[in-house]
């Protein structure tokens, strides 16, 4: 079972417009909708578009929570674990006009040690063979709590795949990762080396792949992606030369199309080439990717080895 944990999830109040924004006037939308937000969250959505169930772990708490719970219940496949909470889970602001996208998220709540605790229980019941994904911002009050709980899936067998703060993840790669997933800013502070280009970015994957990270994966400017693992380092590019519809959520449905691929492959380079699919899919969609997109991106999607020498 893949169990995906989104410590600060959001609510996402989306406002289009097809008109400029003008700060300090009055601006008004011409279309509405929420979704509910967070990184973890992406990844359980596109998951559940390809047809494999996850398990949603994190926290939602206040007047939002039941609105959230309602959002998700479109998608069949997403189970609902949270850790009820007393502070309102946060509301972002979404808008999307004719100048480029506009958002404004919120802090959101605080997390108690109960609070944290009550998610460690939970995240003690995943077993050997389970897929925890830990993805979006770990508050840093909760970081040491964060690595312990991790630590004891680790020893559990259970396989852990990080998209979150460069520190805990730096902290972490000693202990044995499944998958990484991350930028080069992050990736920077992960291996302590300045990068500056392809070269410096490829150079930095291997040596996170290295460090402890089995699959380690970076987005370059959302336009490709690298992969450092036991079969070499490989790229695939993410935008074809057309200007993307929608980056939000590119490399979570990375993500979500490694994991399912490699559930079924156990290979990982296929794996890549099949969660590079999902991410141009996102790309080029207005949402999350669909099925139906992400396959007609993976008949032409090219995955590429680098030598050793770059």
């Amino acid at each position: 079972m893949i169990f995906t944990c989104t410590l600060n999830p959001s609510l996402d109040y989306y406002l289009e417009s097809d008109k400029n924004l003008s700060p300090g006037k009055m601006n008004r939308s011409q279309l509405e909708y929420y979704e509910a937000g967070g990184k973890g969250i992406n990844v359980s959505i596109v998951l559940n578009n390809l047809g494999i169930p996850s398990r949603a772990l994190g926290f939602l708490g206040g007047f939002t929570k039941d609105f959230y719970i309602s959002l998700l219940a479109k998608y069949e496949y997403i189970l609902p674990h949270f850790t009820y909470i007393n502070g309102p889970t946060r509301i972002n602001i979404k808008m999307r006009t004719a100048d480029g996208p506009t958002d404004i998220n919120a802090a959101g709540p605080y997390i108690t040690p109960e609070d944290m605790n009550n998610l460690e229980n939970k995240a003690e019941r995943l077993s050997k063979g389970d897929y925890l994904v830990l993805a979006g911002n770990t508050p840093v009050y909760l970081a040491e709590d964060v690595k312990e709980m991790l630590k004891k899936a680790i020893e559990q067998e259970v396989k852990i795949c990080l998209d979150t703060d460069p520190e805990l993840i730096r902290d972490m790669l000693a202990y044995g990762l499944f998958l990484v997933k991350t930028t080069p800013e992050e990736l920077s502070v992960m291996v302590d080396q300045k990068i500056e280009n392809e070269q410096d970015c490829i150079a930095a994957v291997r040596e996170l792949h290295k460090r402890g990270a089995a699959n380690a994966i970076v987005v370059y400017d959302n336009k490709k992606a690298f992969i450092s693992c036991d079969a070499g380092t490989f790229e695939a590019v993410l935008q074809e030369g057309i200007a993307a519809v929608n980056t939000v959520g590119t490399g979570d449905s990375l993500v979500a199309g490694f994991l399912m691929n490699y559930l079924r492959s156990k290979d990982p380079v296929d794996s890549f080439r099949f969660g590079a699919s999902c991410g141009s899919a996102t790309a080029y969609s207005r949402t999350l990717a669909t099925r139906e997109k992400i396959d007609s991106f993976y008949e032409e999607k090219e995955v590429t080895e680098i030598p050793e020498a770059a």
